[in-house]
């Protein structure tokens, strides 16, 4: 629809822009909404191209607000976050024509990275593939900026105990509530003691360090985020870790009950994921 005004003639759609964006990335809005960053930036990063650009900034600003709805964990933890050449891949894998994902497995750790630090600026984070990087991320850093960084750090295979090695020589004289490793699995490198896997081996260190830091009682949780699961894992389910396969906003609050040890609350808000 075209609408003739004393500066020239403009389409509907631009008419519409400005309200709409304003609207989209209105501070108070999201806030209100609780929604998270998810939803957002995937919507930003899929976007047709004849959608005005001030409504694709808002999508992407939107996302950015959002990462102050997600909720703030009991205790910092270290991120590992894969960096290696198969994170460059669509979170959807292939799917042909239309039905791939702009959004790629390291913009997925880019998001979750961005969103913790904001909210847990204490936490640690670790981009690895074959090697562990000194990641110097700003937590004010946009989502895109941090996806950025991280792609540029690696590139190479994966070995998912890094991160944990890294915490237990590094940061040894630190507390943390946990370690949440966020990875495609299309690979794994390292062996562990005894039969067991690197993670497992590393881990098991991680948490006598830090019963010896804040306790004996110390209940330190292990989740590993694999974005696109296959058949095998790193580390088995029992108590204190965690698997989860794929990803979505409702990650965000599994992770935060998950790590603060209260059972009941962590099964009812897994119960609460629509399927």
């Amino acid at each position: 629809r075209r609408r003739h005004t004393r500066y020239g003639t403009v389409t509907g759609v631009q008419t519409c822009a400005l309200p709409i964006s304003s609207r989209i990335s209105d501070k108070s809005e999201v806030r209100r909404s609780k929604q998270f960053p998810y939803q957002y930036f995937a919507a930003y990063l899929n976007v047709d191209e004849s959608i005005p650009q001030k409504i694709k900034s808002a999508l992407h600003d939107a996302a950015e607000i959002a990462c102050g709805n997600v909720p703030q964990l009991p205790g910092p933890v270290v991120i590992g976050l894969d960096v290696s050449g198969s994170m460059s891949s669509s979170i959807t894998g292939a799917r042909g024509r239309g039905s791939t994902s702009k959004m790629r497995c390291i913009d997925v750790a880019a998001l979750f990275a961005a969103a913790i630090l904001r909210r847990n600026p204490n936490s640690v984070l670790i981009p690895f593939d074959t090697e562990a990087y000194n990641a110097k991320i700003d937590p004010r850093d946009s989502i895109l900026s941090v996806a950025k960084r991280l792609a540029a750090y690696g590139g190479g295979g994966t070995d998912c105990s890094l991160p944990l090695v890294a915490a237990n020589s590094k940061y040894s004289k630190r507390k943390f509530a946990g370690v949440v490793l966020v990875s495609d699995n299309e690979s794994w490198v390292g062996t562990g003691h005894h039969g067991s896997t690197a993670v497992m081996t590393a881990w098991g260190q991680f948490v006598g360090n830090q019963r010896k830091l804040a306790g004996k009682n110390a209940e330190p949780k292990l989740i590993n985020i694999d974005l696109q699961p296959n058949q095998s894992v790193q580390a088995c389910e029992r108590a204190d870790i965690m698997n989860i396969g794929g990803f979505s906003d409702a990650v965000f609050n599994v992770v935060s009950s998950f790590l603060e040890v209260k059972t009941k609350r962590f099964v009812a808000e897994v119960e609460a994921i629509e399927l």
